[in-house]
């Protein structure tokens, strides 16, 4: 997801349309797109050659630790994707632990707008880039709609923790090359911990609020509609709030929107083709570095490329796809989400607008 959410017009509550389709600069972006790619493949290519692609999700989750840091120092990012990757681990026990236990829709969507609150504030507090909950709501829903049995509980596990392992180790390959160790050797390289931030704790809670509200009243508003699988209105839910102008957060909504929108249509082309899982783990490495080459620069275009490989997640496992029916409920899903959180967002404008009454942030380290 995007580093930091586009900086919106001066004093406008609404993002100018044109907004839409600016394109930042590359900065930079096919490093870290081809780690991050490398991180997601190499774990589905393994468990595609083993015969249990039906693990895809637990790798797929564990291997979105390496999207993080980007732009610190190797070893300043490597505490983020260890921080990250914790976390990510978590939501995946968890949810395939309650996908288990066959709770009922209605029940789970509570559970996922809970953690989207509490991973809300840990990303806002722990500054986390990118931000917000996207991934962990992402992973906890996906795993928690997936068929699984008692016995998959220590399989996710398992998985998840050596594809966030391997994404560590790939975030650290550049100390291979001469330059890397010397760029580490350097005065400051080795630090650890990241520069202290000045955390408006309101700030963040009221992000949580608006994360746990809007993510609940989509999914329970997917689940009343029928749709199967609620966690991506949920998804789509929290995916705007980030960011301090609502301007900004509503022109992401926009890119949401749009981005997944166009995202289907490359979807169906794709799903309809039914490739084996083979051709899909090769697609999703295309499509993972198309997202990592545009997401800091343009979110509705990244989205492009994200549907597909979200949306392909059941047919690298085997699973059937109804690919018409697949497309129309996250459609529907993505409208049901976006449109929730805009409402909350304009309801929450005056509040969340106000300075905090110290005038002052809490510092962190």
């Amino acid at each position: 997801m995007p580093s930091r959410p586009p900086a919106a017009a001066s004093g406008s509550l609404f993002p100018r349309p044109r907004d839409l389709l600016r394109v930042g600069p590359h900065d930079g972006a096919h490093l870290p797109a081809l780690r991050v790619a490398v991180s997601v493949v190499l774990p589905l290519a393994v468990l595609v050659a083993i015969g249990h692609a039906e693990w895809a999700p637990y790798a797929t989750f564990g291997a979105f630790a390496s999207a993080f840091g980007r732009g610190l120092g190797r070893v300043q990012r490597l505490g983020m994707q260890l921080e990250a990757g914790a976390l990510l681990v978590v939501v995946v026990v968890l949810g395939t632990a309650l996908s288990a236990a066959q709770l009922p829709a209605v029940a789970l969507v509570p559970v996922v707008a809970l953690v989207a609150g509490a991973a809300s504030v840990v990303a806002d507090v722990r500054d986390w880039n990118p931000p917000g909950p996207l991934f962990p709501v992402f992973g906890l829903g996906v795993c928690a709609f997936v068929p699984a049995v008692p016995s998959s509980v220590g399989v996710a596990a398992v998985v998840s923790s050596l594809s966030v392992l391997l994404a560590l180790a790939t975030s650290l390959v550049g100390l291979v090359r001469r330059s890397g160790r010397r760029a580490l050797a350097e005065p400051g390289a080795r630090a650890v911990g990241r520069p202290v931030v000045a955390v408006d704790l309101r700030r963040a809670l009221l992000h949580a609020g608006v994360c746990l509200v809007a993510s609940l009243a989509a999914g329970l508003l997917s689940v009343g509609l029928g749709l199967q699988n609620p966690y991506w209105a949920m998804v789509s839910a929290v995916v705007p709030v980030v960011g301090r102008a609502t301007s900004g957060q509503l022109l992401r909504a926009g890119h949401r929107l749009l981005g997944t929108v166009v995202g289907l249509g490359l979807a169906a082309l794709l799903l309809v083709w039914q490739p084996s899982a083979v051709a899909l783990v090769v697609a999703f490495g295309v499509l993972q570095f198309g997202t990592e080459l545009v997401v800091a620069r343009n979110y509705g275009l990244a989205l492009v490329f994200i549907t597909p490989m979200a949306l392909g997640m059941p047919a690298i496992g085997g699973a059937p796809v109804d690919v018409g029916a697949l497309i129309a409920a996250r459609g529907a899903d993505t409208v049901i989400g976006v449109g929730v959180v805009v409402l909350v967002l304009l309801a929450t404008h005056r509040l969340r607008s106000r300075p905090a009454s110290d005038g002052a942030p809490t510092r962190l380290a």
